[in-house]
Parts: C-alpha cells; structure tokens; sequence
C-alpha cells in the first residue's frame, strides 16, 4: 500500500492533490468528446475533483498562513503605515499608484526568511517604479525602511555568494531611485550608510547563530560519542562477569558430578555418608541455577575464552588485603556481623568490587594514602564499604571500567550501589547485595 506521503502531489498553485484520486480509471464507457465524457463519467470522480480543485485554491492561503509570525506582524504593521503615509502626506502624488506599490513592498517583508531574493527584488522594483512617478525618495519611509530590512535579511538567512547577489540587488535599486527622483549625491549616501549597517548587523547575526549551531551539533556528538563509549564499556563489563559467572557454575556443576558419583558409590555400604553427599549436590545445584538465572541477564562475548577454574570467594579476602599493603597501600580490613557462606557468585562479585576499588585507590588517590574496608554481614544483605583519604580527583571516573564493572555486578544480583566523594575528602564505594544463607 503506498504512503500517505506519496499519494498526494503538490501542483504548481500550491495544493495538495490526491493522485490516487486523479490516477483512478475512467468508468466504462467514457468517449473522447468533451460532452460524452461529461455525459459517462463515473459519479464518484465529482467529489475528487472537488477536492482537488479545493485543495489547489486554498494552497496558497494556506503557505501564507505558515509564514513566521514575526515577519507577518511586521509586514501588516508596514502596510498601515504605508498607507496612512501616502494618503495623508499631500506630497505624495499620485495616490493610488504609490499606494499600491508600497503596499507591494510592505507584504514582500513577509517573505524575507522564506525568500530573500525575491522579496528584496520586490522592494527594489517597487521603490525604483514609485522614484519614477516623480516622489522624492525623502518623502515616502516606506521604500528605504524596506531596504534596510532587506538588506539585513539577505545577508543573514542566505549564504554568502547569495547574501552578495541580493545586496547587489538592494544597492542598485536604490542607487536608481535616488537618480530618477533627481536627488542629491548626499542623499544616496545616507541611505548606503543604513543599507551598510544593517548588512554588517546581518552578517555578525548569522556568524554568530552559525557558531551557536556548530557548537550545538558539537556537544550533540560528544554526547553521543560518549554515550556510545558507555554502552561499550557497560557491555565489556557484563561479557566480562558474564564469563565469571560461566566459570562459577562451571565449577559448581563439576563439584556436582565428582558428588554425585560419590553418593553412588557410597550408597549400598555407608548410607549417612551417601546422604551428606546428596545434600551436597542439592545444595551446589540450587546455588548454580540462582547463578544461570543471573548469566542469562548479562551479554557474554562468545569469543572469550572460557575457563574452569573456581572463582575467589571472600575467604580470600586478607591475601587480598596483604597483597595490596606490599604494593604500597595501607589496607585495614574490619568486618561486622556474623561471617556466613554466600552463593559463589555474590561472593566472586563482593570480591571483584573491593579488588577493583582497591586498584583504582592505587591509580587515582594519590601519594600517602590509605584505605580501609569494611565487610557487614546483615540479615539478608551483605554490605562492603571501601574508603581512602586520597586527594586524586579522578579515582575511577575517567574513561575505564572500574566504576561501570562495579555498578553492573551489583546490579546483577539486585543490590545497590554508589560511588563518590566522602566526607572527609576522600573517596567511597558502597555495595549492598541482598542474600540468602547458604543451607
């Protein structure tokens, strides 16, 4: 079915035409006389043409009604003033002449945006056409105000070779109406000097918006650019903790099978043994769907390399501390709560979050710092608190991974997290992650 947009035809009037309407076969019978044609045409085609006819003549009605309403409102105020001028001013004869062409040159200032060089050869025809009926070009305003606004309009709303072409037009129109109204040299000067001041306003104008678009269009692409950054270093993150997770389950889902082959061969001889493994294999297989159900919700690169080794858990936490403190950071850690078992991942994620906060403290926080981590154990949550009293400014806010990767573990399992200024001047990363106690 073709579209609404290309159904309908713009003529040369300036209405809408309905082509499907005028596309539409003749009825049956219709011959090539004008009169048979009358006399057999379909019944249904009047209505068409009736539209179509509509159409075209309130096409342009309906142009002009979309003019800038600035540029209406300045054209109707001109018309009445250029009639009031010429019908009270008893120097300005003929009447009726002058009156219909200032009048042209008051509605041409409505097209001054939508066709510059047009409306300013209006106004230049039209002052050049009354100079000839014998007024003095000092008695009508009408013909120079129009000048000068054109004057300004051709140099700001067209480019510059154009600009050029109607301030020749302007410039030549009144150089001819101050020669065929027999005016001094002094006069043309005075009216150059307006027609040049509003030329030099309009290019400034239109250096200036065109400043203001380019640097509109330049912050659009850097938000752009920036936004597209994000996304691709958001999507890195989830492919990343998407392959963690991979390797969790891996393991989970083998420490599953070596149980289970366990329980079997265990099951004639030692039934309690059997059962303890049993239970084992219940329990690692709840903790591995919970963790499938998270890896559906994050993208995986396919071409990543896919590892079986087990993951670090929060029993690694100290060597972790220790390991930072012979890098160079002093590193306390302090724990609240009871300490309890987690699901592989909320502990491989609380893991990878104080590692990554601990490495952005390295990079960003700057000379004789120190940081500390706080583990809280909560009913139902399990919380970490990493702060230092660097005096970096960046800590993990420039282009890289560290604060993305963090919100995206978080987020996975349904936690909160936020990153910031402390108020001792440092810097603070916090993450809640809402838990369920192993069995």
């Amino acid at each position: 079915m073709p579209s609404r947009a290309s159904a309908r035809g713009f003529d040369r009037v300036g209405g809408w035409v309905d082509l499907r309407e005028l596309r539409r076969p003749p009825a049956v019978g219709v011959c090539s006389t004008r009169k048979s044609m009358r006399a057999a045409c379909d019944a249904r085609s009047v209505p068409a043409v009736i539209r179509a006819s509509s159409r075209s003549l309130f096409g342009g009605l309906r142009r002009a009604a979309s003019l800038p309403r600035l540029d209406a409102a300045m054209a109707a105020v001109l018309v009445v003033v250029s009639q009031c001028e010429v019908w009270l001013n008893s120097l300005i004869v003929p009447k009726a002449p002058n009156a219909a062409l200032e009048l042209v040159a008051a509605i041409a200032v409505a097209w001054r945006r939508r066709a510059p060089l047009t409306a300013a050869t209006v106004v230049a025809l039209s002052g050049m056409a009354q100079a000839a009926t014998g007024v003095p070009m000092n008695q009508p305003s009408i013909p120079t105000v129009t000048a000068v606004m054109m004057a300004y309009a051709v140099i700001s709303y067209l480019e510059l070779r154009r600009a050029i072409v109607g301030t020749a037009i302007i410039t030549l129109g009144v150089s001819a109406e101050v020669l065929l109204a027999g005016q001094s040299v002094g006069a043309l000067g005075f009216v150059y000097t307006f027609v040049g001041l509003a030329w030099a306003l309009g290019r400034v104008v239109r250096i200036r918006t065109n400043q203001a678009v380019h640097a509109e269009l330049e912050i659009e692409r850097l938000r752009s650019e920036k936004e597209q950054q994000a996304r691709q270093v958001a999507a890195q993150e989830r492919a990343r903790i998407a392959r963690e997770l991979h390797d969790v389950i891996a393991h989970s889902v083998s420490v599953m099978v070596i149980q289970a082959g366990a329980a079997q061969k265990t099951l004639r001889h030692n039934a309690s043994d059997a059962e303890r493994a049993l239970d084992f294999v219940r329990d690692t297989g709840q903790q591995a769907i919970g963790e499938l159900g998270r890896l559906l919700g994050v993208l995986r690169d396919d071409s990543a390399e896919i590892g079986l080794a087990p993951q670090p858990t929060l029993a690694e936490l100290p060597t972790l501390i220790a390991e930072t403190c012979r890098a160079g950071l002093p590193v306390s850690l302090r724990t609240e709560g009871t300490p309890r078992p987690f699901a592989a991942g909320v502990e491989l994620a609380v893991y990878r979050i104080v590692q990554e906060a601990l490495t952005n403290t390295r990079k960003h926080a700057g000379p004789a710092s120190s940081a500390s981590v706080l583990l809280r154990y909560g009913p139902g949550e399990v919380a970490v608190e990493i702060t230092d009293d660097g005096t970096g400014t960046s800590n993990g806010y420039g282009g890289g991974h560290g604060l993305v990767g963090m919100r995206e573990r978080v987020t996975a399992y349904g936690g909160t997290f936020a990153a910031g200024r402390s108020t001792d001047g440092g810097f603070a990363v916090t993450a809640r992650i809402p838990v369920q106690v192993s069995e």
